[in-house]
């Protein structure tokens, strides 16, 4: 670099302001924030819709530009004409250099030779003109100051995207690279460092509310972790859920759609029985000894934790039946019941009962089929069922031990021995003094709500229990909102659970609470959005409670769960669609195009008709058999009782056989009598058999179809 050019640059330094000229041919002021002697630029700063914007601007440029700023070096036209003609030499030798490498040697041997020169020049025009141009500035620029203040803002942000930058890139390192999904991973971790966690404790107060939604996310187990699945839940205060869905749009950008859902309690993975119990069972132990029926359930898919919630921890060899809500609730009761306005007043007695499709059986009494009646009073009775009486919460443990041990299990693909059928623990307070039932508070460990496609095997069996299931669940739903806007009629006639639970649906005192199980896995994404859709929609709040409780309408990310969201009927459709399971919400590699609803093209519209048709011809071939299957063996069992009179009618006839001159023709009138009338009986027996078994030969066949598509 020449002499010129280095007091040119000596007159220079940051947060000097300085005219620019921009690519348009604007002019306009900016501010120095770095000189680059070596290389004879300047580093210029502006804002520029309240944008900080910068760029490097020749030596030449500014010197054009702001000639006044070099007037302590041009003092003399001779002069200014010298230092312009070495500053043109100078720029035509900086570019002469870079395209001949040997030019560019002998520059920097000169250069060095010239060096301590140059520096006595430099010394000497800084301590002459620095002062009076800085002078100078300071009469220019008045705003000199909040210019100033503007570059340390600009400073001061950069910094804070550097620190910020940082701490980002260590999160990443933090992240598990061997997990295919480790990008939308950094995401979801970067959006939990953004929130104010706040989690539920046992010292916020509870809520008296006639039917309360909760919903508990599980730790994410080992067998989620070894298939490198990733936690796509996060549950950032007491009420509130947030769903990850891991998505690529069509230009391969992986993002994050957060799905926000509001119930009124959200407990998150840390979280213990006891706490469950105390802001779900507990409130409603108290109302128990008020004449009150209610009723407490799990839902949620296979593997979820229902029973772990419900019974206790069964995964040990020792079973752990004490921390369960059945045994927590037994507790409670028998803590009230020692009470003294309770003291002498109850007896407590516990039924324990498995609903398998349609089909009821007593887990006390050797899985005894029961049937579900009504009275003359239109009351629901489950005949035949046994109840227990007990002490103490050890007697209430011993009888869960016995009714689990033998309750229906199956193998599905989330859980080697799942529950395919709705366990109701039923404890009933009786009258000492009249024996007749005060109240009874019902604890169900529903079946799992995934549908018949994930189960490990695809028979008729599996199919028959997903029908059943996802038919009992969807009616539990229908009469839990229609208890919510106090409808004239609830429907409970719809399946055998709703049938039993009756009681609790009918009277202003009843109280329901819902315990939604998720699993935090990316996997099961979309059965853990089935199941927070069916807890948003099992509780539909209305404007008025909502200002009674001092609550906002909460708005939901979800385009599925605004106003123009399909009807309850619509979504559960839509739910147990095979072709939209292999949706955009599940984590997919690149190569793969996502499809949604709106986008489903005409073959697909219509293999998802066949396959509707077919489900729901396979659903009324059940319906018909099971309706068939009843009528068979109500009139088996008559005939069962009928026949012991059957038998006393032959043994009378023959009896008067052994008499000597008997009446012969009295006595084949009254044998040819009695076995028309058997006859009659076996003959109407033979014909439901038959109904029974054409029924059944047709939900073989409607099976086969619905599998075979």
């Amino acid at each position: 670099m020449s002499l010129n050019s280095q007091q040119y640059l000596s007159c220079l330094h940051s947060g000097q302001v300085v005219d620019i000229q921009r690519s348009n041919g604007r002019i306009h002021q900016a501010v120095i924030t770095k000189v680059n002697h070596s290389i004879r630029t300047i580093t210029v700063e502006w804002q520029e819709k309240n944008e900080g914007k910068g760029k490097e601007v020749d030596l030449d440029a500014i010197v054009k530009l702001n000639p006044n700023l070099f007037q302590s070096i041009a003092h003399s036209p001779s002069r200014t004409g010298a230092i312009s003609r070495n500053l043109d030499t100078d720029h035509n030798d900086y570019h002469s250099t870079e395209n001949n490498p040997a030019q560019s040697n002998r520059h920097t041997k000169r250069d060095s030779e010239k060096l301590p020169r140059q520096s006595r020049l430099d010394k000497s025009s800084n301590m002459n003109d620095q002062s009076p141009q800085r002078q100078q500035n300071a009469v220019v620029d008045p705003n000199r100051s909040k210019v100033v203040k503007e570059i340390e803002r600009i400073a001061a942000n950069r910094e804070q995207r550097r620190a910020k930058q940082e701490v980002r890139r260590q999160r990443l390192s933090e992240v598990d690279h061997t997990i295919p999904a480790w990008e939308f991973q950094a995401m979801i971790n970067e959006y939990r460092q953004q929130l104010g966690m706040k989690h539920l404790t046992l010292n916020d107060q509870q809520k008296d509310l006639r039917i309360t939604v909760c919903v508990r996310k599980r730790p994410i187990t080992k067998k989620e972790l070894n298939k490198k699945d990733i936690d796509v839940l996060t549950v950032p205060n007491k009420d509130h859920v947030v769903v990850h869905l891991p998505k690529v749009k069509l230009d391969l950008t992986k993002y994050i759609d957060n799905n926000t859902f509001r119930f009124d309690y959200a407990m998150n993975e840390s979280c213990t029985n006891e706490l469950v119990y105390y802001f779900t069972a507990q409130p409603l132990v108290r109302s128990l000894f008020q004449g009150c029926n209610p009723l407490v359930f799990a839902y949620g898919q296979t593997g979820s934790g229902k029973t772990y919630t419900m019974g206790g921890d069964l995964s040990q060899r020792d079973i752990d039946f004490s921390k369960g809500i059945y045994a927590l609730t037994a507790n409670d009761i028998f803590r009230q019941l020692h009470k003294s306005q309770n003291r002498d007043q109850f007896d407590i007695y516990c039924t324990f009962f498995e609903i398998y499709c349609t089909k009821v059986f007593d887990l006390f009494n050797e899985k005894k089929r029961l049937r579900v009646l009504e009275d003359h009073k239109n009351l629901v009775q489950v005949v035949g069922k046994k109840e227990e009486r007990v002490e103490s919460v050890t007697d209430v443990m011993s009888l869960i031990r016995r009714g689990m041990s033998v309750r229906t299990s199956g193998t599905t693909s989330a859980n080697e021995h799942s529950s395919r059928s709705h366990a109701v623990f039923q404890i009933i307070l009786k009258k000492q003094s009249t024996n007749k039932e005060y109240s009874k508070i019902s604890l169900i460990d529903l079946a799992g709500s995934e549908r018949g496609r994930d189960t490990q095997t695809n028979d008729k069996t599996t199919l028959m229990e997903g029908a059943q299931i996802n038919k009992s669940l969807l009616t539990l739903k229908e009469c839990i909102r229609a208890l919510g806007r106090n409808a004239e009629h609830i429907p409970f006639r719809g399946s055998t659970l709703t049938k039993v639970l009756r009681d609790s649906f009918i009277g202003e005192k009843c109280k329901i609470c819902m315990i939604a199980m998720i699993s935090p896995g990316s996997s099961d994404v979309d059965h853990t959005l089935n199941t927070l859709r069916y807890a948003d929609r099992v509780k539909e709040l209305n404007v008025d409670e909502l200002k009674q409780r001092g609550i906002e309408l909460h708005q939901k990310s979800n385009p599925v769960l605004h106003d123009d969201s399909p009807s309850p009927d619509e979504d559960d459709y839509y739910d147990d669609d095979e072709l939209l399971n292999e949706s955009s919400t599940q984590v997919i590699p690149p190569s793969r195009t996502t499809i949604s609803k709106p986008q489903l093209n005409y073959s697909s519209r219509s293999q998802l008709s066949k396959t509707n048709q077919s489900r729901h011809k396979f659903e009324q071939a059940i319906a018909r058999s099971h309706e068939l299957e009843d009528l068979t063996l109500e009139s088996h069992h008559g005939f069962l009782d009928e026949l012991p009179q059957l038998l006393a009618g032959h043994q009378t006839v023959f009896d008067s056989s052994t008499h000597m001159n008997y009446d012969r023709e009295k006595y084949t009138k009254q044998l040819i009598h009695l076995i028309d009338n058997q006859q009659q009986h076996l003959t109407s027996l033979r014909q439901r058999a038959l109904q029974m078994r054409d029924a059944v030969a047709h939900e073989t066949v409607c099976a086969k179809e619905l599998t075979s598509k």
